[in-house]
Formats: C-alpha cells, structure tokens, sequence
C-alpha cells in the first residue's frame, strides 16, 4: 500500500530548507539515500512556462561540481518538485551573518567558483540564481549553486549582477540593501539579486562589485574582466575544477605572481617583439593620484604588440587581442594594474616584499613553474619580471615609479616559454614609464 506521507511514493519530506517553505530536507526511501526537494510553481500556460521547463530539462544534463545534481522531476499541475543531490553547509548569507566578512582572497575564491559555475551553465543554455541565499558553502571546500533557473536579460552571461550582490555579502557580511526586509523573489519562487547595494569599503574587490552592482548595465565589467579581477586576488595557484569546458570557454586565466599576477590569453605562433630602447629615465616625483592606464600606450605601440581596444578591469586596464577573429594561436592580451602610496618609501618598502615573496613561491608545483624574479635594469626606480608556465605562459615586469607600482603582464594561453612574450613585456613597460614620467 502506498504511503500518503510519502512524495510520488517515494520521497519523504522531513524538514524545511528555506523560510520559504520551497525546499525540504527528504529521504529518498527506494534509494535509501538524503536527497533536496525544491518545488517550483509554474507560471500559466504560454512563452515563460515553456521556457522554464526547458531550462529544467537543459539542468538534467548538466554535471559540475558547482551545481547540485538534479535527479528526478516529479510534474503536477501547477508545479514541478526537483529532486536534487543532497549538499550540507550553509549559504553564503548565512555564513557572513555567523562569522562576519569574509577575507577578500576567499571571498575571490568564492566568487571565481560561481562564475565558473555560471559559465558551465550559460554553455548549455542554462541560467542560474547566484545569489547570497543560493551559494552554499560546504565543508568539503564546494562551493554550489542551490538556486533553479533564473533569466538573464540580455540573454547571455554580461550580466553578472547576481554576482556582485554575493560578492557584496561577502566582503560587507550584510546582503545589499533592498529597501525591504525580504529578498525579491520571481514567480516561480527563486530569489533575485538585489537592484541597490549601497556604499561598499575600499578593500581591494570594491572597485569591481560597485561596477557589477552599477544601475547602467553598460558600466558592468564583463565576464572576462571579472574573472581577471578574481583570478588577481584568489589566493595561490589554482587549476579550474572545468577541465576542458572552463578552457575552451575562458578567454584569460590569472596566477598569483609575487602579489601580482601573471596573466595569459589565447595566443600561439608569436610576431616578433620589438625591442626595449627606453629613453634615460627621469623621476617624474610622487603622484598624486593614480594615472589613466589606459591611456598609457598609443595606436602605434598597440598595434605593435598586437592588442587593442582598452578597458577597466579590477585596479587597470586590459588590452584584448587586435584580431579576435585570428586563430588562438595568433592572439596576444595585455594588462597593467597599478598601485598608489602615500610616500616613495612606502612604495620602496612594498616593492621589497613583492619581490621576497616571488623569490619564496618560485618552483613547480603541479604541473604549474614559476620563474624566481629577476631584477631589470632601466626601468623607473626599479624593477623586476618573471614568468609563469602551465596551460600556457605570460610574463609580468612589476615596476616602481616614485610612489607608484605597476604591474604590466602579456600573455599568451598555450604553447611553450618565448621570448617574444618575455620581450613584449619590457617593451610595454618601457612605454609604460616612458608616459609616466610625461605626466602632467
């Protein structure tokens, strides 16, 4: 005889999820295993129901550690119940409200894995809620999007909103503030990312939630200037959980380098560099305030070097391939980030540590070699490069001006160390101080 307790005979449902009331806590009672019970309610017949089904049937397919699996359906009516992998932990709104602010390196790292996830999805047509609510943090270190599909007005993965709210929770350890005291909610019951935030702190992701959080979507970073930003702060190396999706998928990939970071693009058979002949370098004197870098090269020297097209990521500028319509194997990237100090003995001291922590972290590490730094002679006050070889290979040259640092990186994402990468790094540095010292 069938137990009326039980959900399509089956299911047992034992313990509220969400104040909702949406998701349970069940037991699956043929399996004998713990499985999550959402239900969604359907929206009446017409464009918006249809959609919604065909981003559930999309979901079945797709298997990634960031997305709890969906298991069975069961239909009614009016509504549908999921029937997910059971994951414990706690959302990510309820960890900041427990422990407070995260760290910006983990709060990065979390905010790489959901853009990782979002990415895997958006591939198959999927859409996801990525809110504070909706990432859950497990014990095992997962990081997984609990929340069904959500749609994305412009219909591709540009608009990242959801994501500078859960990176807004996670650095001010409060969700954006909605004017209300509950979380807006679409007809079929998942949340949505908040429409104001609020002023965020000066730590170092603030710059890159306030844009995400921008009213204009136009002042939105996209999804490969996030990832740039992340990569910049995450801790220590990192080697995507995607395999061959995340790689064919991402346009760059950042490793930590002595602080900084080494970036890298899809790029191949390299054009030769041309070579440094900076002028004798001058001290231009403290600055004031940090100078536009993306103003910081010309036409000519872009194209020289392959790259175009400048635009804000983080704490810089990134310079995207001249071609991307080329192959891979003929696409460069270019980006330089930059820090202000109060005082050129301030910026001298930070150079130092820079530099000592590039020597401690060098070596090879699965699979991933990074070069010992070496100092370079010429260029501002001082200076240093190394290189960074894994999927690929990109070269940074960090340099001192006065109160002011600068990391300039070029890169390419596949093939094996070239000197013309490493020399097209020093050119863009030399040109680099070269305007710098031309200020005002």
């Amino acid at each position: 005889m069938t137990d009326p307790n039980l959900l399509a005979g089956r299911y047992r449902l034992l313990e509220r999820r969400d104040r909702a009331g949406t998701t349970w806590r069940s037991r699956d009672e043929l399996l004998n295993r713990d499985v999550t019970i959402a239900e969604v309610r359907l929206p009446p017949p017409g464009p918006h129901r249809d959609w919604l089904l065909g981003q559930i049937r999309a979901a079945a397919d797709l298997r990634h550690p960031g997305v709890a699996t969906l298991h069975d359906v069961i239909s009614a009516p009016d509504r549908m119940w999921l029937v997910l992998e059971s994951v414990e932990g706690r959302s990510l709104l309820q960890t900041v409200r427990s422990e407070g602010p995260l760290p910006a390196e983990r709060a990065a790292e979390v905010g790489l894995r959901v853009l990782d996830t979002l990415t895997a999805a958006h591939e198959r047509g999927i859409h996801l809620a990525a809110t504070p609510e909706t990432v859950l943090l497990t014990p095992d270190g997962r990081t997984v999007l609990t929340g069904v599909a959500a749609p994305v007005p412009t219909g591709d993965l540009r608009d990242l909103r959801d994501l500078g709210a859960t990176l807004f929770t996670a650095i001010e350890g409060r969700a954006p503030d909605t004017g209300s005291q509950t979380v807006p909610r679409m007809p079929d019951g998942m949340p949505v990312a908040a429409p104001a935030a609020g002023p965020t702190g000066s730590g170092p992701l603030a710059p890159l939630v306030e844009g995400l959080l921008s009213a204009d979507p136009a002042h939105r970073p996209d999804a490969t200037s996030v990832r740039l930003s992340l990569e910049n702060l995450a801790p220590g190396p990192r080697r995507s959980r995607r395999g061959p999706v995340l790689v064919a998928a991402a346009v760059a990939c950042v490793l930590a380098l002595a602080g900084g970071a080494v970036v890298w693009s899809m790029s191949g058979t390299p054009a030769p560099a041309p070579a440094v002949r900076p002028a004798p370098y001058v001290d231009p004197g403290p600055f004031a305030r940090t100078p536009r870098l993306d103003r910081l090269f010309t036409a000519e020297q872009m194209a020289r070097l392959e790259v175009a097209d400048p635009s804000e990521w983080g704490d810089g500028s990134m310079w995207g391939t001249a071609d991307s319509s080329a192959p891979s194997s003929l696409q460069r990237q270019l980006s330089v980030t930059a820090k202000l100090y109060p005082a050129a003995a301030e910026a001298t001291r930070a150079f130092a540590g820079r530099f000592a922590a590039g020597t401690r972290t060098a070596g090879t590490k699965d699979g991933r070699t990074q070069t010992p730094p070496r100092r370079v002679e010429g260029l501002g006050n001082e200076a240093f490069a190394g290189e960074v070889t894994n999927y690929g290979y990109g070269a940074t040259v960090v340099v001192r001006v006065n109160n002011l640092i600068i990391d300039i990186q070029y890169q390419r994402l596949s093939g094996e160390p070239q000197e013309e990468i490493r020399q097209g790094a020093r050119t863009a540095a030399g040109w680099a101080v070269g305007a710098l010292t031309r200020k005002g």
